[in-house]
């Protein structure tokens, strides 16, 4: 019986061992797969969760005067971004950081609404224009502050103000309506608070003054902090532009506009070369570029002058008698009428059953083509007008 017991407990310990033996050797089959054949794999997998890719915004194209003054330009900005993922509990971390910068209820508010609205990865920016002194702060808290990173960026600004507004416009962050439309839209137009062009030059060439986006890599940690940057493709800065204005013309004729509700255009009429476009009263486009206050922009709505409209292209204006040169060339043209043609002005015309009257009530008597201009008879071109048609005319304007 006992050398029986002996010989069980012999196979028994024989069994035990080759199943452990199996069971290391399936743990280390195991453990090889996933440290040797799976390195790769899993190294990728870990740099994806400790390295971030973000876009970087190129710098916005100059616009200068025909001679290369500088109307439209960049400057330094210190701005804060925060993350949702790497900030993990967002209002507070907000919280926090309107204890080092000036940040309102209201501001961390609308902030939080961004940040939830959009992907967990993307940077939405805080606050922009901030001091050195509030932007070091920042930095030197950081460790304190997951998901918050500050950031040097780039800002328009329009040195020469007012003589500018309407020509060049202004930019602004990309709105809903601005995204109407587009199928594809450029990823940059994707960052938060990211400006384009809204009205003027900085509107109709937005595609060549905006540039493409580059990329940087860089390493974060558990918390979301940045540690270090990696590499960076920098990216296609916007093309440059030279408009025709001359900024001195332009002055001149803006200075002397001053708060009147008037527009002066000059051209050379050699070239068509557009010298000066002014449109008044004007207004500082710099003050959309920060954010317009409530107050600022309804005394502009409020303005009976229309500071906001530009009265160079987009007013519709009664040509006047600067058109009475289109009728006489109609006319000519046409051949119904030669510059020794005599029109007789008493002062009016009947037409219709009406009477139509010249600016002079006396009248200006006998007119022929060159005293029609040189003292606008309202009748000789009444009557022109109905020698020549209006199909003609309209052909000629």
């Amino acid at each position: 019986v006992a050398l029986e017991s002996k010989d069980k407990l012999n196979r028994r310990t024989l069994f035990m061992g080759a199943s452990m033996a199996a069971m290391f050797a399936v743990l280390g089959g195991r453990m090889r797969y996933l440290q040797v054949d799976q390195a790769d794999t899993f190294r990728l997998l870990a740099d994806e969760n400790r390295i971030s890719i973000r876009l970087l915004p190129p710098a916005r194209g100059l616009i200068q005067d025909r001679n290369g003054k500088l109307i439209a330009g960049n400057e330094q900005n210190y701005r804060v971004l925060i993350t949702r993922e790497a900030a993990g509990d967002v209002e507070l971390v907000l919280q926090r950081l309107a204890s080092l910068i000036p940040l309102t209820e209201a501001d961390i508010s609308q902030t939080l609404d961004k940040v939830m609205s959009l992907n967990p990865f993307v940077p939405v920016t805080v606050a922009e224009r901030l001091s050195w002194a509030d932007f070091s702060n920042i930095a030197v808290n950081s460790p304190a502050l997951p998901g918050v990173v500050p950031e040097v960026g780039q800002s328009r600004h329009y040195p020469l103000d007012f003589d500018f507004a309407h020509v060049v416009g202004y930019v602004g962050p990309v709105s809903e309506k601005d995204l109407e439309g587009i199928d594809n839209p450029d990823p940059l137009l994707m960052i938060p608070k990211f400006q384009i062009g809204k009205i003027g030059v900085e509107k109709w060439m937005e595609q060549d003054l905006r540039g493409a986006a580059g990329i940087k890599r860089i390493e974060v940690n558990s918390a979301g902090r940045v540690m270090r940057e990696l590499d960076r493709e920098e990216g296609i800065p916007g093309v440059d532009i030279r408009l025709t204005i001359d900024t001195e013309v332009q002055n001149f004729a803006q200075a002397r506009l001053g708060a009147e509700s008037a527009a002066v255009v000059v051209m050379d009429v050699t070239t068509g070369d557009l010298v000066c476009c002014a449109s008044s009263p004007s207004f500082d486009p710099n003050l959309f570029v920060r954010g317009i206050s409530h107050t600022d922009y309804q005394a502009l709505t409020d303005n009976d002058h229309r500071p906001l409209a530009n009265k160079t292209v987009s007013g519709a204006y009664p040509p006047g008698s600067t058109f009475k040169m289109v009728t006489a060339l109609a006319a000519l043209t046409a051949g119904v009428t030669t510059p020794e043609t005599k029109v007789r002005c008493p002062g009016y015309i009947e037409f219709a059953g009406r009477r139509f009257h010249c600016w002079k009530r006396a009248g200006h008597g006998t007119v022929r083509l060159e005293r029609s201009l040189a003292e606008s008879c309202d009748v000789y071109y009444y009557d022109m007008a109905q020698k020549v048609g209006i199909d003609k005319i309209a052909e000629m304007g």
